[in-house]
């Protein structure tokens, strides 16, 4: 491993090799739990804003669910569990497509704001590891999704291990990340918007693949992630205590003074440097239920 800016970032490592970025020392739990509180959803300030940020989330994960086979396929059994659930639009969408949603979601705000959506006996506020459902006392899952869950977890590995375990034969897990080598990856440098203190992990589609494999999964496909974002989040982005940029935030914070409330209502998709990524349970599972291409596809954006 060497740093990605000497100098002024010092617990930041690269592998040369493969791609793979992370923060060593990583915060301790205290730092953490200090971002993960009722700050971390500032965006959810009014009703204007909820339903605005509403809108904005399920149009990007309903066009990933396109790539999750129809509920119908697993018969009777169509259990689908969010791994860093948020405040649970992911799990509602889902539930409205037909799955038995469940969701795991460590701050209190967010673990709240899913179980008024699914009820208290579908939702587990904590660490996945340690996650169990009274709805659900066996704990298995036929989809296990996480969006924007994988680079905050310090051991990538256990959590993958434990979702393999988690999935029934056949079942898939969809998750979307950050992705070094990107083209915004290239620009933005050290200004790069996923720098931000609670995210402790960056992977490459090399790295993500051969960790995924590690941990018994075959990928299905890869892809560059299109995401809904409204011009106010974006620019609301860079004024969040934990961002790591000093030539953006100025720049953002200015412009969101000045550009009206009706413009920065506007949800634009844009490619932001991140993957999705589709994979199966690898242990006597089959592909006959998937209509990705297996071959996998790396786009830059």
């Amino acid at each position: 491993m060497v740093s990605r800016f000497p100098g002024r970032s010092p617990n930041h490592w690269r592998c040369p090799q493969c791609g793979l970025e992370c923060i060593s020392p990583q915060p301790d739990d205290q730092t953490l739990a200090e971002i993960y509180t009722n700050r971390y959803f500032s965006h959810y300030q009014t009703d204007s804003d909820i339903q605005t940020v509403r809108a904005m989330k399920r149009d990007t994960y309903g066009r990933q669910f396109l790539r999750l086979p129809a509920p119908e396929t697993f018969g009777g059994q169509r259990r689908l569990l969010d791994c860093g659930a948020a405040t649970g639009y992911l799990a509602e969408l889902a539930k409205e497509a037909g799955w038995d949603s469940f969701a795991i979601e460590i701050s209190e705000f967010g673990a709240r704001a899913c179980s008024l959506l699914l009820g208290t006996d579908r939702v587990y506020r904590g660490e996945v590891k340690d996650s169990s459902f009274a709805a659900n006392p066996e704990g298995h899952f036929e989809v296990i999704t996480m969006f924007d869950f994988i680079e905050h977890v310090r051991d990538p590995r256990a959590v993958l291990t434990w979702a393999r375990k988690r999935l029934s034969p056949g079942g898939v897990l969809l998750l979307t990340t950050p992705q070094t080598g990107s083209i915004s990856w290239h620009l933005m440098r050290r200004d790069w918007f996923h720098y931000v203190d609670e995210h402790l992990w960056f992977f490459s589609p090399q790295s993500i693949r051969a960790l995924l494999d590690q941990t018994g999964f075959n990928i299905v496909g890869m892809h560059a992630l299109q995401k809904a974002v409204t011009v106010g989040y974006a620019l609301g982005h860079y004024e969040r205590r934990t961002t790591q940029s000093t030539l953006f935030s100025p720049a953002a914070r200015a412009l969101k003074s000045i550009i009206p409330g009706s413009i920065q209502r506007q949800c634009l998709r844009f490619y932001l440097g991140e993957m999705v990524v589709l994979a199966q349970h690898g242990h006597g599972s089959t592909d006959q239920n998937l209509s990705s291409d297996p071959v996998v596809s790396r786009l830059s954006a």
